[in-house]
């Protein structure tokens, strides 16, 4: 069962062991270890899967721990379904609004991040929004009765504490002039500066005068790691669909167009209502 090539496990895969050892960290002695290296062959094999390296299991195997594991049945489809795509996959996505997809990728792989770079073209990013915005935002939603939008302004201020902590990664800013033109009272300002202050923050925006950034158009996450063998991944919030991006142009494409874009930006500091 054991592939010993040392070519690079797409962060996929290290999600995958992370999310399987975690769960298998919460059973404790309630599972069996033998059970375990039963399902994967051998501890060996079982340490590379939980580390992220190349192995050759199948993705029924991976359905096997999470029944051992008893996660929810919602998570065990979709850690099988990102399996079944294979090691040599490097470009994947996920449905959006969709229950039975219950593995949230985005965050983990925020989560494990060392700097974390936004570029925002229509929204205040979800860290940086005041109360006011956030009920501003999802009250426009015909979706969400009022105990709704209650319900997403606490789960939205409960992730916001990643970034206010200090605790996670480095965070930099980027966004277009029109985003603090739509909406943004001075409350919302004054927190985008207060956030610019922090050490582990930038926030920066791109003003009209500067016209239009080239092919900069969409709202991307880059997201890097602290270990110098995981690739990048850039994270796309499409309309139905959440993208991810590892392979090494596609990730170097919006590498150079942040680049660009250094001259044209402006600190937070300098804007006026």
């Amino acid at each position: 069962m054991e592939n010993e090539t040392t070519r690079q496990t797409p962060m996929r895969r290290k999600l995958i062991g992370r999310k399987l050892k975690l769960a298998k960290l919460a059973k404790g002695k309630m599972v069996r270890h033998q059970d375990i290296v039963d399902a994967v062959g051998s501890p060996r094999t079982l340490g590379r899967l939980e580390n992220g390296h190349a192995t050759k299991l199948t993705y029924p195997v991976i359905g096997t721990l999470c029944d051992l594991y008893e996660m929810p049945a919602e998570e065990k489809f979709e850690l099988q379904r990102l399996w079944r795509l294979g090691p040599e996959t490097t470009n994947w996505t996920q449905p959006r609004g969709r229950a039975i997809f219950g593995f949230d990728a985005f965050n983990e792989l925020q989560s494990q991040a060392s700097v974390v770079t936004k570029y925002e073209t229509t929204f205040v990013p979800g860290p940086l929004q005041s109360e006011s915005t956030m009920r501003l935002l999802f009250s426009r939603n015909p979706e969400l009765d009022a105990a709704a939008v209650d319900e997403e302004v606490r789960i939205r201020t409960q992730n916001q504490r990643l970034f206010w902590s200090g605790d996670g990664p480095q965070f930099h800013y980027l966004m277009s002039e029109a985003v603090l033109r739509m909406g943004c009272d001075a409350e919302q300002i004054a927190r985008l500066n207060e956030a610019d202050s922090l050490d582990h923050a930038t926030v920066r925006y791109l003003p009209f005068s500067a016209g239009p950034p080239s092919l900069m158009h969409l709202p991307f996450t880059l997201l890097a790691f602290p270990a110098k063998h995981d690739a990048d991944v850039v994270f796309v919030e499409a309309q139905d669909a959440y993208l991810y991006f590892e392979e090494a142009e596609s990730v170097q494409h919006y590498k150079t167009r942040l680049v660009a874009t250094d001259e044209m930006a402006r600190s937070i500091k300098e804007f006026k209502l």
